[in-house]
């Protein structure tokens, strides 16, 4: 009768450690699967937010595009509007800003084609 006790309380404690032991990786399902929820909706949010910053920057990027082709026009403008005396000394300025020797080959070849289109 005592062998049968025991051997009771043997399966009692190994069911309880075998429910236990269910539990926790029950629980631990549960964490898994909440973390990735989490993650998941978090890497929504972050691409949600990188899609939406990509626009701005989209946005301002053309809005820069537009004013700047805006005041080239203006300045070109000014410039077909200017005397060939101020033409000569913008030129003349404009060469003297160069700081190397790439820049003024660049103008330099730019000046032997217009002379080209001017003499023609």
């Amino acid at each position: 009768m005592a062998a049968e006790i025991t051997d009771e309380r043997e399966v009692s404690a190994a069911q309880h450690l075998e429910d236990a032991l269910e539990d926790l990786n029950q629980a631990r399902q549960s964490a898994q699967d909440e973390l990735r929820t989490r993650i998941d909706s978090a890497i929504t949010r972050a691409r949600e937010a990188l899609d939406d910053l990509r626009s701005d920057t989209e946005d301002r990027a053309e809005s820069l595009r537009s004013r700047a082709e805006e005041r080239a026009k203006d300045w070109q403008q000014a410039l077909e509007d200017a005397t060939e005396d101020a033409r000569r000394e913008l030129g003349v300025r404009a060469v003297r800003a160069q700081r190397t020797r790439d820049a003024l080959e660049a103008m330099s070849d730019e000046i032997k084609e217009r002379e080209r289109d001017v003499s023609a």
